[in-house]
């Protein structure tokens, strides 16, 4: 049988013990968890969602045939066409991702060190801001407190305005994508959520921060298990004391959310750091153009299509072909934040040409993704379990990824490995593990409340994650911070009866006041 009333005088016992490390905990991850909802709230909104496009002409095709002949090009891990300024402009990404090429489709000659002005304009397409504004550029190779992993690409080109609100963008030219974009206030909150939330500042001490955040990551849940335990085992009952009734009412809205956060912060603490990622975008392997050879018959395939994309890709057995994407029809109105984060996708079809012949393949891009799948796998195709195409961002597939549509391929191996692969270019935009999405819905569900963003929108989401936020400052730091002082000073006073006066002293020991003689004996 359970002993009820032992479980909560050790729940009452660990709950006031615990309770000014929790205040603490609850008042640093709480402010720190308010910073994430007001760096969007308040941070700079891009003038553009989606990547640069523009319609090219089948005269545009045929000339891809005579730079790639002419300009001694011999690997390439990706090439594509890409706009630049209202010009077409072909983009030759060379081995390791390192060196991007461009060539003019017009004149057919490469454009020296055009990567930084490509970045500019970017920077400038996706800002709303000329380029003459730019006050500095830097290509940055690594993660930092500045550039945060969970941005995902590298390398990206930081381009920083002139101006007082210090609007800086980080663009990745490789898929014309804008990976952050920051302001003064925006970089505020970040630094505010990094240093009290992640505690990134404390990286330098390896695992002795992991120790730090996992001791208030168990606090904080123990707080919130101990504090259910005595809302549920204690009677229901008036009470007197105002910050102390309020502090039990707030425990029956709290316990849930509190235990949810922490329980995720603490798998996702763990798994962060001592779980490889799997995480991270990955080029095709450089093909070998020194053999290519392209017809001259392209133009008469393409008709009258609004072509807005152009890509030379590879596929089975070395063979090429030429990647066209048949523009989608819009109703050109402005996107909500909703409908920002819910994604569209930026084709309506496609269509494959053979590079050699000229002629239209029945290539489609389930099949060309799946041969990229499983070269980037080296699974058998016999593992393969499911396939699907992926046209909206969702706990699945992350926004940060920046690339719809994409497919989706699912294996039976040992380690559940998903990946999604990019048709446009066959690279792999990110993949993941069965240990991986795990975490990830944990953290999705428990941490982020993504469950109800479907039922309310990513907004409401927000307002309801900072109200109790909220709520728990005041449970926590102000009822119970009040809680703990006024029982400590009836402690000390129990502790020092002579400290108590004479009416004090005639409540607590009422059995003495009986025993004196009367007076008038």
């Amino acid at each position: 049988m359970i002993n009820k009333t032992a479980i909560r005088s050790f729940s009452a016992k660990w709950h006031n013990v615990l309770g000014w490390w929790g205040a603490f905990v609850v008042i640093v991850w709480a402010i720190s968890g308010i910073a994430h909802p007001l760096m969007s709230w308040f941070g700079p909104k891009a003038a553009a969602f989606y990547p640069p496009k523009m319609t090219y002409t089948a005269e545009q095709l045929s000339s891809i045939s005579s730079i790639t002949g002419s300009q001694n090009l011999h690997k390439a891990q990706v090439i594509k066409v890409v706009p630049f300024a209202n010009k077409p402009l072909l983009q030759v990404t060379e081995q390791d991702g390192k060196q991007r090429r461009y060539f003019s489709l017009s004149t057919q000659q490469e454009l020296p060190n055009h990567d930084q002005a490509q970045a500019q304009w970017l920077a400038s397409y996706y800002t709303g801001r000329p380029t003459d504004e730019i006050e500095s550029l830097e290509k940055i190779t690594e993660f930092s407190t500045h550039y945060p992993s969970v941005n995902r690409l590298l390398p990206v080109y930081k381009v920083q305005f002139a101006g007082d609100d210090q609007l800086t963008a980080f663009v990745f030219t490789e898929t014309n994508s804008l990976a952050s974009l920051v302001n003064g206030r925006r970089a505020i909150f970040a630094s505010v959520f990094q240093a009290l939330h992640t505690w990134s500042w404390l990286d330098v001490a390896g695992t002795g921060r992991v120790l730090i955040i996992a001791c208030f990551m168990l606090t904080l849940g123990a707080m919130a298990a101990t504090g259910l335990s005595l809302v549920l085992l204690l009677p229901n009952r008036k009470i007197p004391d105002t910050s102390r009734r309020w502090h039990r009412v707030f425990g029956y809205i709290l316990w849930l959310p509190l235990l949810g956060w922490s329980a995720s912060g603490f798998y996702h603490l763990l798994q962060s750091h001592y779980v490889d990622t799997s995480f991270g975008m990955r080029l095709s392997p450089p093909a070998n153009l020194v053999e290519l050879n392209i017809s001259n018959e392209l133009e008469n395939v393409v008709g009258n299509k609004d072509i807005s994309a152009i890509s030379l890709v590879s596929g089975a057995q070395d063979t090429f072909y030429f990647r066209l994407s048949v523009l989608p029809k819009t109703d050109g109105t402005m996107l909500s934040d909703e409908q920002r984060f819910a994604g569209r996708p930026t084709e309506a079809s496609a269509m494959y040409i053979h590079a050699g012949s000229g002629r239209v393949s029945t290539l489609t891009d389930a099949e060309f993704s799946r041969y990229w799948a499983l070269q980037f796998s080296g699974l058998d195709e016999s593992l393969m379990s499911h396939q699907r195409l992926v046209t909206h961002f969702g706990p699945g597939y992350d926004f940060r990824n920046k690339r719809l549509p994409v497919w989706q391929f699912d294996f039976n191996d040992e380690n559940g490995q998903r990946m999604f692969i990019d048709p446009v270019t066959g690279m792999l935009v990110d993949q993941n593990r069965t240990i991986d999405r795990a975490e990830s819905w944990s953290f999705s569900i428990l941490h982020k409340w993504n469950m109800l963003t479907p039922l309310v929108g990513r907004q409401i989401r927000d307002v309801m994650i900072v109200a109790v936020l909220l709520l728990c400052i005041v449970s926590s730091a102000v009822f119970g911070g009040i809680v703990l002082w006024n029982n400590r000073k009836l402690k000390k006073r129990r502790s020092n009866p002579l400290q108590l006066n004479q009416r004090q002293f005639k409540k607590a020991r009422p059995e003495q006041q009986d025993a004196q003689p009367s007076s008038g004996a």
